[in-house]
């Protein structure tokens, strides 16, 4: 499927919230969901090389988790991605085969995730990424067939404006935004 997804840091997790519950929007329930993204070796993201998260979802403690592998392609210039995901029963096996194909292990991200669905192909997130301050809105459009990628991401944009969210778009994953806050040297003063 081919998206167009923006990222954004929130000033205020309660304003966006109420932003949209003035327009009759809730959010889900926040549920926990684990990453371990896989790359090929010498894996370049501006070269739109695929990533292969193999994803733990938890919704409610009292239920079996679900595993999935997702397959994610980045495109800058077009401001589109490619993303496929199927269910996997043996999320071990999965990962025995990612690494017998010559993926790596490189980031491993935890979130708690609330979710909302605004109309037939637009999600918005909100994630609050273990190891990192702060909470962040996520909005993905799925696009049909002849959809404009640009134009796409420009709505998105102006509906992180009418959401009270005048942030500039985070374009780090958040497993690059992880390492990085891992290597700041402000970090190790305290």
């Amino acid at each position: 499927m081919k998206k167009t997804i923006i990222k954004m840091k929130l000033n205020s997790r309660s304003d966006f919230v109420e932003a949209l519950s003035e327009i009759d929007f809730k959010f889900s329930a926040p549920y926990w969901q684990h990453d371990r993204v896989f790359v090929p070796k010498h894996f370049a993201r501006d070269k739109a090389m695929p990533r292969l998260d193999l994803r733990t979802v938890v919704k409610d403690p009292e239920k079996k988790a679900t595993y999935a592998l997702v397959m994610r392609r980045h495109f800058e210039d077009e401001k589109f991605d490619l993303v496929n995901a199927t269910v996997v029963e043996d999320y071990s096996e999965m990962a025995h085969i990612l690494f017998q194909l010559g993926y790596e292990l490189r980031y491993e991200v935890s979130r708690r995730r609330e979710e909302l669905r605004m109309g037939d192909s637009v999600n918005i997130y909100i994630d609050k990424i273990d190891g990192l301050p702060g909470y962040y809105a996520r909005i993905e459009s799925d696009l049909a067939e002849g959809d404009d990628p640009q134009a796409a991401y420009k709505d998105i944009l102006e509906t992180f404006k009418v959401l009270r969210v005048n942030n500039r778009p985070v374009n780090d994953t958040y497993g690059e935004i992880l390492e990085s806050s891992q290597n700041d040297p402000m970090d190790k003063i305290s």
